[in-house]
Formats: structure tokens, sequence, C-alpha cells
């Protein structure tokens, strides 16, 4: 049995590097509507072939286990992509050190993406709680990683972080863009204030955020962007850690608010015995330290192939010169990381600490990547030049693909609820942001 899983699950990580292999070959492909610009990136793509291949392919070749599977592998690959959006704090921490009040308080508009999506999601679509899993956040790839690590990909939560993860793939950018095309027209808000707000964190929205407001304000061009960068920079720095020490208990909180004690208890109730089970094998995985590490270890090298791959396809079209060698020395690096931050989680489980293993990769890579305190700092941030962010997200999208295929149906069926959500959660946070911005800009009397 254990040697047809070896196999099963082989076939599935071949199948997955060929969709990495197609979507990053495709490239990104560009539209452009006057000031409303977007881009198909290759996520998107493995997303979709991933899907598509599920169902085409059926049973014989997928099963519905392959697919479970695959959503577990969603949760070890975002470890590499957390590692890596960790090492943006050292290199930039005087940057953050730095900002201004009006640039650092604006990033906790992000959170205004919870206020507005979760009481429309519980009270006007009566959403379970894959409301929570849609509303905490924008639902990136940080949101992706967090909720498959706390609640898993099967959990209705997981089952809302994918659809708005699907929907803000492939709408984000554009409801970002028309979004700021309105906002500009608000003579209470600064541009500077707008620019700040384009920072989500997610480089594709940004980018359809700030242009409406530079083709608005062209003489302020090169301000606006750098007010843009700067927060792009701060959402990449903090948000898994708002988005867990903050976003998700807000999120909780309010959704038991608008849900009802009652109401909220009993859901936890029905899935009580699911949860128990699922705490119950992690107890029994901790008993054999090298079992429950080794199988991680096992996924971890694989995915890592799988991301090295992706990388450097993607050099062939984007001009890069990075060598195979130095994109193998920077995953490598993610790799060592990643490998020392589940050693840490299993080791500090045993005395019963238990906190989600993307804290301890977070700091590891945070800590490395600052220079002067970090003796690796000028080795490893070298190494990380060499590594991109979007390739890193294509191998995470292929196995939500086949992941998601099993969840399809169910998509389908509350499909209108999550869109709806999820444009709530994206104009929450654009707003949150820009009025905090503006307030903060207003009393400092620099507009």
């Amino acid at each position: 049995m254990k040697k047809k899983n070896i196999l099963l699950d082989m076939r599935l990580h071949l199948i997955i590097l060929l969709v990495v292999i197609v979507a990053e070959a495709i490239g990104i492909i560009p539209f452009d509507f006057g000031v409303i610009k977007f881009k198909l990136l290759p996520m998107i793509y493995a997303l979709i072939i991933g899907i598509i291949v599920a169902h085409t392919l059926g049973a014989s070749s997928i099963s519905e286990a392959d697919m479970a599977r695959a959503g577990e592998y969603v949760s070890i690959s975002c470890l590499f992509l957390i590692a890596f959006m960790a090492t943006s704090i050292g290199p930039n921490i005087s940057t953050v050190i730095k900002a201004g009040p009006a640039l650092i308080l604006q990033e906790f508009g992000n959170l205004g993406t919870i206020f507005i999506s979760i009481p429309i999601a519980v009270l006007v679509f009566k959403m379970d709680r894959t409301a929570i899993g849609s509303g905490f956040s924008i639902s990136r790839e940080e949101g992706l990683g967090i909720v498959a690590n706390l609640y898993g990909l099967d959990s209705p939560e997981g089952r809302g972080v994918m659809g708005s993860y699907i929907t803000g793939t492939l709408l984000g950018t554009i409801v970002f863009s028309i979004i700021s095309s309105i906002f500009v027209n608000f003579t209470w808000f600064s541009p500077e204030s707008l620019a700040m707000a384009a920072g989500t964190g997610s480089a594709s929205m940004m980018s359809g955020a700030i242009a409406p407001i530079i083709e608005a304000f062209p003489d302020k061009e090169q301000a606006l962007m750098g007010y843009g960068a700067t927060s792009q920079v701060l959402s990449a720095v903090d948000t898994v850690y708002v988005a867990f020490f903050l976003g998700i208990p807000i999120a909780e909180w309010l959704y038991k608010v608008c849900k009802g004690k009652k109401k909220y208890e009993e859901e936890k109730t029905a899935l009580a015995p699911t949860r128990h089970i699922e705490k119950k094998d992690e107890k029994e995985a901790q008993e054999s330290f090298w079992k429950t590490f080794s199988k991680y270890l096992g996924v971890l090298f694989i995915t890592a192939i799988i991301s090295v791959v992706s990388l450097y396809v993607s050099t062939f079209r984007t001009g890069m010169d990075s060598t195979f060698g130095q994109i193998l020395g920077g995953i490598t690096w993610l790799f060592v990381i990643t490998v020392i931050g589940l050693a840490l989680d299993n080791l500090l489980q045993k005395v019963h600490v238990n906190l989600p293993t993307i804290l301890y990769i977070a700091f590891l890579a945070s800590f490395a990547s600052i220079p002067k305190a970090s003796p690796i700092a000028e080795t490893f941030n070298e190494a990380m030049t060499h590594l991109d962010l979007l390739p890193l997200c294509t191998p995470i999208l292929a196995y939500a693909g086949i992941s998601s295929a099993k969840e399809l149906d169910s998509f389908k069926k509350q499909g209108l609820k999550i869109v709806v959500v999820t444009l709530c959660a994206l104009l929450g946070t654009y707003i949150g942001s820009a009025v905090i911005a503006n307030i903060v800009l207003k009393l400092m009397g620099t507009v």
C-alpha cells in the first residue's frame, strides 16, 4: 500500500511539473484598456490547467484521493513562498523603520476588508465558515498559506479562501484599477493616500491601482510611485503577521457576532469530529518525530525541484540572466530555512508550544536577511536576487488547481456569493487603507 501511495504521489508531482512548464512557457499576456490595465500571469494558467487536467484525466489517473493530497501539498509548497516573502524584511528594514506614520498606520487599513465582507457574507448571503476564509484578507498567496496551515484546504475556511483566490486572481487587478479610477474623483482623498492604498502586497493589483492615479496626477508621478512602492514593501513585510495575529482573530470574532453565539457554537460542534480526527492524526504523527519530519522533507524536496524548474523556465521569457545553478542555490537556502522551521515546530510541539509552522519559517527568513545582524545576510540576500515571486507561485496554483477540481461543483453553487464577497474584500482593504492614510496625512499637515 505504501509503495502504491508513493507511486501515486510521484505521478501527481509529475503532472504538476508538466503543468508548471506549460504555464511558464505561455508567459504573461498584458491587456490595456486605457486606464484599466492588467496582465494574465502563468499562475492563472497553472490553476486553470490543473482544474482541466483533473477533470479530463478522470478517476483512473487522478482520483479524489490524489486531489486531497494535492491540497496538502498546497500548504507545504506555500512554505517556500512564505520564506521568500519574509526575506524582503532584512534589506528593507530601514525603510520600514523610517517610513512615516501614514505609511505604517495605513497598513492596518487592510483589515477594512473584514468589516465589509464578513457582514455581507453572513447577513446577506447566509454563508457558513467559508466567510472567514474569503473575508479575512484579500486572499492572496500568504492568505492561502495561512488558511491551509490553520484550517486545511478541505475545510469550509479553505473552500472560502480558494474561491476568493480564484476570483481575485482573475478579477483583482481589473477591480483595483476600476476602484482607483473612481476614487481619484473624490476630492477628500489626496493622491498620496490613494497611492499608499495601492500597495496591497500583490504586484499585479498594485500596478492596476496605481496607474489611474498617475494618469490623473502626472505631475506627481515619481512621488506617487514612491509611496506605492514603499507601501508595497511594507505589505510584503507585514502581511503574514497582520493576517495571522489580527486578520484571523478579528474575522472569527466578527463572524461570531454576525452569526450569533448559539449558531456559532453549533457549527463548531458539528465540525469538531472532523477536526478532532485531524488533531489526533497530528498527535500520532508526533509520536515518531522522524516519521513526520521525513514525510515533509520528501514533499519539500520534490516541490523544491518543481520550483527550480518553474523559475528556470521563466528566465527564458523574462530575460533574467540567472543561471540554473544560481536558482538552485537560492531555492536551497529557502529549503534549509524551511526545514529548520519544520524541525523547530516539531520539537516545540513536544513541549506543548503550538504555533503555525509559517511563523517559525517567516521569522527565520526575516532574521537571515537582516544586514549586519545576520552573519549570512550578504550571501543569503544575494542568493535571493536570483529568485522571483511569480514563478514560485505557479507550482502552488498548479497543486491548487488539481485540489480545487473536487470542489468545483461546490464553487459553482456559491460562485456568485464568493465573487461578491471577494469584491467587497478588495473594496474594503482599499477604502480602509486610503481613509487611514488620508486622515494621518491631514493630521501631519502633509496634504
